[in-house]
């Protein structure tokens, strides 16, 4: 491979130097597959709950919490990703990550294939999913790092788009798989072929480790110092345990009362670390906070439950799901072409995409007064649209110029996970809340998207504000 510094000044204009194409095709495999992965791996769950339940020998409900505990280690994972990054390399971490993936779904294949005792095969779902999926939720950050490593900035925005559809890709991916492969094949077979595509993308990663424009490694230092790193990892910690005691013993038990001060002073820790270390990078706080904020309207978990109970047929969910995750694709896809061809629409599209999302999640209100089957299709479609445009704008923004840190690369993977994560908690408390009020039926869902439709209509503009603000005050807001 030709070193940068012989590629022509002309090239930097151009997403792929006319003697580059090899390698920028080894890193549009990384960003599909390392941040896709995980999405594939969680989105077999959720489509598989029957087959999991059978094989488990549990009622389909108590997937659930299998689910919860897959999240949580893809979570913590996330929150311990920025403590590795002060020892090790990129490269040794993705690679570590992709060993431990394809580790941790062969045991599960095995013992799918196996049928052992019933305890067995519990132990072998439960840590072989939360394993590998935790280990491909470290790939994600992984990823990004060593895309923005490309030393063609219009590259570099090709590469952070394809990263970015990777997740709503994987969501788009997994139904069809389960839907034409699971049947035909099994639970077993299906994760043997899956955990083959971590050894696929170490393949990638040493190969694009090894070209010499990406050869550097002097992104292995986080800029964070470790007591800020501890603490965040410590409020990950108590969140995950008051969700999880909530989750299972009901969020006004006392044990979950119980665990609400070691969360606060988790809390009260991080934000003393946070005002010691002086915060990220210039620019970069407003970006991280908007982008999580983003994920706590647009979650998606209670609209499928709802569809359920009003007793619409399965199809009607799937359908529902696959658009959704096909007008994010797109959203990303065209918003990335808008940012490369018209680079002055930049500054006013986020707003434009923040009022689209809005606006899907607003609908959801008249979901409980309504049995239009197009309706519920055409509100997850808007949702997706706006939402895969808004999470495009700020991840480009978070990686502008952070070829030479890779704890600013991490950030977009770690503040949608931990969005993801807080959206989906806030939900449950406010579903458990409507019951507790004594609502019944589907009566919860109506207060549940009243409550979601306020959040969006107040976070989303916001968030778009916030996104210019930081992009104007760290100077990236450069085509």
């Amino acid at each position: 491979m030709t070193d940068r510094r012989a590629w022509p000044a002309a090239a930097y204009g151009s997403p792929i130097p006319a003697n580059g194409l090899t390698a920028f095709a080894v890193l549009a495999g990384i960003a599909l597959l390392g941040n896709g992965l995980k999405a594939v791996a969680t989105s077999t769950v959720l489509v598989g709950e029957a087959r999991f339940a059978a094989f488990l020998g549990i009622p389909v409900e108590r997937v659930a919490l299998l689910m919860q505990t897959i999240v949580a280690g893809m979570v913590l994972a996330l929150a311990v990703y920025p403590l590795l990054l002060r020892r090790h390399s990129v490269r040794a971490i993705a690679i570590a990550a992709c060993m431990a993936a394809s580790a941790a779904f062969a045991l599960l294949a095995a013992a799918l294939l196996a049928s052992p005792p019933q305890a067995a095969r519990a132990i072998a779902a439960y840590a072989g999913l939360t394993l590998g999926a935790a280990a491909l939720a470290c790939l994600a950050p992984a990823a990004q790092a060593l895309l923005v490593r490309w030393p063609a900035p219009a590259g570099r925005k090709v590469l952070t788009t394809l990263w970015t559809a990777a997740t709503p890709a994987g969501f788009l991916a997994a139904p069809q798989l389960a839907k034409w492969f699971l049947p035909v094949a099994g639970l077993g077979a299906y994760f043997a072929v899956f955990a083959a595509m971590p050894v696929v993308l170490l393949a990638l990663v040493v190969a694009g480790t090894a070209l010499p424009a990406l050869r550097d490694d002097s992104t292995r230092n986080a800029a964070l110092p470790v007591p800020l790193l501890v603490a965040f990892v410590a409020l990950v910690l108590a969140f995950e345990a008051w969700s999880t005691v909530g989750a299972l013993l009901g969020y006004v038990a006392p044990l979950s009362l119980a665990v609400l001060p070691v969360l606060a002073a988790a809390t009260a820790w991080l934000v003393r670390q946070w005002r010691v270390a002086g915060g990220l990078p210039r620019g970069k706080t407003g970006l991280v906070a908007a982008l999580f904020l983003l994920q706590l309207p647009t979650t998606g978990f209670f609209e499928a439950s709802f569809l359920f109970a009003r007793g619409m047929p399965d199809s009607l969910v799937a359908d529902r799901a696959t658009l959704a995750a096909a007008a994010q694709v797109v959203a990303t896809l065209g918003a990335g072409l808008v940012m490369h061809h018209l680079p002055d629409a930049r500054a006013r599209l986020p707003m434009l995409f923040a009022g689209i999302a809005a606006a899907g999640v607003a609908s959801y209100v008249a979901y409980p007064f309504v049995d239009a089957h197009a309706y519920f299709l055409a509100t997850a479609v808007v949702t997706g649209l706006g939402a895969g445009g808004l999470t495009l704008f700020l991840c480009m923004d978070l990686v502008d110029d952070a070829g030479r840190a890779a704890l600013v690369a991490a950030l977009p993977a770690i503040a949608i996970m931990l969005g993801t994560e807080a959206g989906l908690e806030l939900l449950q408390v406010a579903y458990a809340a409507a019951q507790s009020a004594g609502l019944a039926g589907t009566a919860p869902y109506g207060a549940l998207f009243a409550m979601q439709a306020v959040l969006a209509l107040a976070v989303l503009p916001a968030v778009a504000c916030a996104r210019a603000s930081a992009a104007q005050g760290s100077g990236s807001a450069q085509a």
